[in-house]
């Protein structure tokens, strides 16, 4: 067994030189909460102070730290998520405490996960969790640029946050890939989209020891009683509320509506979009109408000529965390809030599309498209 142990920690240990030594070392990023990278491109240096700006002391000044795989939506051909034939090849951290950063190597697939930054162990060892979002997608190439109804100009991306695939083929259009994830509002953690586009079906998603599903981290939030302290040491877990169908997902109503930013809309410490980009504020879509947002049946969604193709990604339920109404409707988060536990948002059916300050539950999981800072 020793033997073994040792075995894959030479192997792992020269698949990490071997990325490192390509690429030319580690490009160190800004502090974000999501980063994209390129299949089997350069490995990212993520810089763990990003935890000490939500808590000052998450990570002392000579903490020896750790880093996690939280969930990979690729299984990296070894029924895990760790792997060279998966999204993320391997992880690794470099120097110590506040000061120092955890090494994310992409793997050759296409893909979404979630990585943390470790103190310890038990429930309290997640400091920090990132979205990695490895596409060959460049945001900044042919963009969505969007001049609404208040002749106000947005610049979009062209596809859901985390979609692998955007509208820009109709082939494309009916994989799961374009789906993207689905975000409770003000959290920064995705939850996973469905396996189907024409269905409600779970996806798997992989850790470094073996598989697992969205199904085993939903939690009844009991009412409101999650801090976003909770909700940032527990990046798998959907508090939803089956108690209660119209509440915020968490207790704390201090910075409760400015969790995105909120007006005048500048990025907040859990704004999901990367480095550069935002949840949008609600009036980035106004203009947008059934006479100009076509609805497709197959796949389901709807199209609009400057801002893209919108699939009909269903959402995740406040009341019990599960997929709901794929292929039939699609709500989409903006940073505005509504209410005191609500958020406004883009909602668009076969027959209509709404853009109002009508709340919804925050417990709710909806797509996000983000919009440039």
């Amino acid at each position: 067994m020793q033997q073994r142990l040792v075995l894959l920690w030479i192997s792992v240990f020269c698949l990490v030189c071997s990325y490192a030594n390509a690429n030319n070392g580690p490009v160190v990023q800004p502090s974000s909460n999501c980063y994209i990278v390129a299949p089997d491109g350069a490995p990212i240096a993520i810089p763990v102070s990003r935890a000490n700006e939500f808590d000052a002391s998450a990570i002392e000044a000579d903490a020896v730290f750790g880093v996690e795989l939280v969930w990979a939506d690729v299984d990296a051909g070894n029924g895990a998520g760790l792997g060279a034939d998966g999204c993320i090849a391997a992880l690794e951290t470099s120097g110590l405490g506040c000061n120092g950063h955890i090494i994310v190597y992409p793997g050759r697939r296409e893909g979404n996960a979630v990585v943390a930054v470790t103190v310890g162990a038990g429930t309290d060892r997640i400091k920090w969790s990132w979205h990695i979002w490895v596409t060959s997608y460049d945001p900044g190439n042919n963009p969505k640029v969007y001049t609404n109804a208040n002749a106000v100009t947005y610049t979009f991306m062209d596809r859901n946050l985390g979609a692998v695939h955007s509208g820009g083929s109709n082939l494309r259009w009916g994989t799961p890939e374009s789906l993207g994830l689905h975000y409770q509002w003000g959290r920064k953690d995705p939850f996973p989209a469905s396996a189907s586009v024409t269905s409600d079906m779970e996806k798997t998603v992989y850790t470094a020891g073996g598989a697992t599903t969205v199904n085993a981290g939903k939690t009844d939030n009991g009412g409101g009683g999650v801090s976003v302290a909770t909700a940032v040491r527990n990046p798998s877990v959907f508090y939803y509320c089956y108690t209660h169908s119209y509440v915020d997902w968490c207790s704390v109503t201090t910075d409760s509506d400015t969790r995105w930013g909120n007006t005048p809309y500048v990025k907040s410490l859990y704004d999901p979009c990367p480095a550069g980009w935002r949840v949008p504020g609600q009036n980035a879509w106004t203009g947008h109408t059934t006479d100009n947002f076509a609805y497709n049946d197959t796949p389901a969604g709807r199209y609009h000529e400057q801002t893209g193709w919108y699939p009909a990604s269903g959402l995740r339920g406040n009341n019990d965390g599960s997929l709901h109404y794929v292929a039939m409707f699609n709500y989409y988060w903006s940073a505005t809030p509504s209410g005191n536990s609500g958020g406004g948002h883009l909602y668009f059916d076969s027959r209509s599309v709404y853009l109002t300050g009508h709340a919804t539950s925050r417990t709710y999981g909806y797509s996000v498209r983000c919009v440039a800072e």
